[in-house]
């Protein structure tokens, strides 16, 4: 390889790694935010005990609370689920043409010997390079995800504390 080649290698092979922590610190924050998030439900379930009672409408309130509710846990949930085997697709014709070594399917290579040769064979810089694609789109994906967690967590809040200032006036 060129110091060229070298460098370009070092470079892709490192946004890799940081794509690759990021991923996994998605999944790390979905899971804090989402405890958190039950936490603080827990914190309104008792405001909301303090307030009086009256229910007009109790199957509403059932289903607007699950929905409010449970909405947010399960967009927090929902990052975690897209792995790098379910990440977007890169490109048939990129695909088509490596070996795969970098992500290892055990069904794709029976022996050590048949992976071995296909690490002879493979262009290292190419297999890095869709890795990272790969990985950069799941990123992504997670990401998103993420947004759309905290936005719904933060729509319930809003939902909650505007049911509860409701209730206080109306009620009060």
């Amino acid at each position: 390889m060129t110091d060229t080649d070298e460098r370009s290698f070092q470079m892709v092979r490192d946004s890799l790694n940081e794509a690759q922590m990021t991923v996994r610190a998605y999944d790390t924050r979905a899971q804090i935010v989402g405890v958190g998030y039950i936490f603080a439900l827990g914190i309104v379930v008792q405001i909301n005990d303090l307030l009086p009672d009256r229910v007009a409408h109790p199957l509403a309130l059932v289903i607007l609370s699950w929905a409010v509710v449970i909405f947010p846990i399960f967009h927090f949930g929902h990052v975690l689920y897209p792995t790098r085997k379910t990440a977007p697709e890169v490109g048939e014709e990129l695909e088509a043409r490596l070996e795969r070594v970098h992500y290892v399917e055990p069904e794709r290579y029976p022996s050590a010997a048949a992976l071995r040769a296909s690490v002879l064979r493979c262009d290292p810089l190419d297999e890095y390079c869709f890795e990272l694609l790969k990985i950069s789109r799941l990123r992504e994906l997670k990401r998103k995800r993420f947004l759309r967690g905290l936005i719904s967590a933060a729509i319930a809040f809003v939902v909650l504390f505007v049911s509860h200032i409701g209730r206080g006036i109306y009620l009060g």
